[in-house]
């Protein structure tokens, strides 16, 4: 027999299915999954702010390696022309190409950048600041902009451009490269552990340690 949702239970609701669901306290590494179409609610992983924070704070450190420094070297009769991220951007504006070069600049450097910058904004809040204060609008802000941040795209068409070149010229990879490599899946990594379930639970208890004695929050 199915016990009865009550007030006291907190709910939450599929995002297949729209079936309204009681959430329930989980064991660390443990899931929950919706009992009618079997999507996966939520887990209760290891994962912490400080974590988070890193993760955030070495993407940052990637992602400038990223807009500094070259991509590749093609060297071609002892001519050796490099290029970085930005540079190749502006030769397709030079070339006509603008909104393909505008899609280069808004997807691998302006969101990845703001997506950062959101993320590092809320972990700083909850870390360091007043958790209580309104993070629902910052949170909306980073569930838009993930969808733009496309440089696992961009690494994948680099890679078939290298593949047709190598034929051509030799070619010397760049630090920018092997940092685009690292930036993708520390951005995995991070999109994986900094979820609105995370930062509403991280908020809240952090709120809760700051909160006066005989405050309380609900």
């Amino acid at each position: 027999m199915i016990a009865p949702i009550t007030s006291a239970h907190k709910l939450i609701v599929c995002h297949e299915c729209d079936l309204i669901c009681m959430d329930l306290p989980l064991a660390t590494g443990e899931a929950a999954s919706c009992p009618r179409c079997g999507a996966t609610l939520y887990r209760n992983g290891s994962a912490s702010v400080d974590l988070a924070l890193a993760l955030a704070l070495t993407s940052v450190i990637l992602l400038l390696l990223l807009n500094s420094f070259p991509l590749l070297s093609l060297k071609v009769q002892q001519v050796t022309r490099d290029t970085t991220l930005l540079r190749a951007a502006l030769t397709m504006w030079d070339d006509g190409m603008h909104l393909l070069s505008l899609l280069v600049i808004a997807t691998t450097m302006l969101a990845p950048a703001m997506q950062i910058s959101v993320a590092i904004y809320l972990l700083c809040v909850i870390r360091f600041g007043d958790a209580s204060r309104a993070l629902g609008a910052p949170l909306r802000a980073l569930q838009t902009l993930r969808p733009w941040n496309m440089v696992e795209i961009f690494m994948l068409g680099l890679l078939v451009s290298l593949v047709k070149l190598q034929h051509m010229a030799d070619i010397v990879i760049g630090p920018a490269l092997w940092s685009c490599a690292s930036l993708i899946f520390f951005s995995a990594a991070l999109t994986s552990v900094l979820t609105p379930r995370n930062v509403w639970l991280w908020a809240r208890a952090a709120d809760n340690k700051t909160a006066p004695t005989g405050v309380t929050h609900g």
